[in-house]
């Protein structure tokens, strides 16, 4: 018998230039400051990152604070449970995520790795290729989650599933859903 493990886990991620990102640290570990930002990330897949699988944009063209879930299935696809996908409100189409084994999730202003901040959450995700697909939750949606203090059970605003790596054809749209 096999016992197939799910990776999951939880982050806030906060931005002010719009978007959030699920990125590889080892692929960014050269960017150090604003100009190495800039060259890298101002046009993303120009640099290579979205089709070379470096990060998976999770952008709505807004900033904001988000509740970001990440679930992974190394042997298989995750999905979402049966709330989320009762709230979900837009998917992507598939990503190519390529991961060295330590991944964060933050605003895309902090990808990179800077001597005067403090060095990002780490996250371990098995070294290698991945398919994965951004779900955007209405969660205000589910009766009784919009509380004056928040509400402590309120799904996150996104759930990524990253599962094996299938297929070929890959979105390299740094905006995530086509309907935003």
């Amino acid at each position: 018998m096999t016992t197939t493990s799910v990776i999951e886990f939880d982050v806030v991620a906060t931005t002010g230039s719009g978007w959030v990102a699920l990125w590889d640290a080892a692929s960014f570990a050269h960017v150090t400051d604003q100009a190495g930002w800039e060259m890298e990330l101002i046009e993303p897949d120009e640099a290579g990152h979205l089709s070379g699988g470096h990060l998976v944009p999770l952008n709505i063209l807004c900033d904001g604070r988000y509740g970001v879930r990440v679930r992974c299935g190394a042997e298989f696809a995750p999905v979402l449970d049966e709330r989320e996908a009762a709230y979900r409100k837009l998917e992507s189409e598939p990503y190519l995520f390529r991961s060295t084994g330590t991944v964060h999730v933050t605003g895309a202003e902090f990808i990179g790795t800077y001597e005067d901040e403090e060095p990002p959450q780490a996250f371990i995700l098995p070294a290698g290729e991945y398919t994965v697909t951004v779900h955007l939750l209405d969660w205000e949606q589910e009766p009784g989650m919009v509380l004056p203090d928040g509400a402590p059970d309120a799904l996150p605003d996104f759930v990524v599933l990253v599962g094996p790596k299938t297929g070929e054809q890959f979105r390299r749209d740094e905006v995530t859903f086509d309907d935003i």
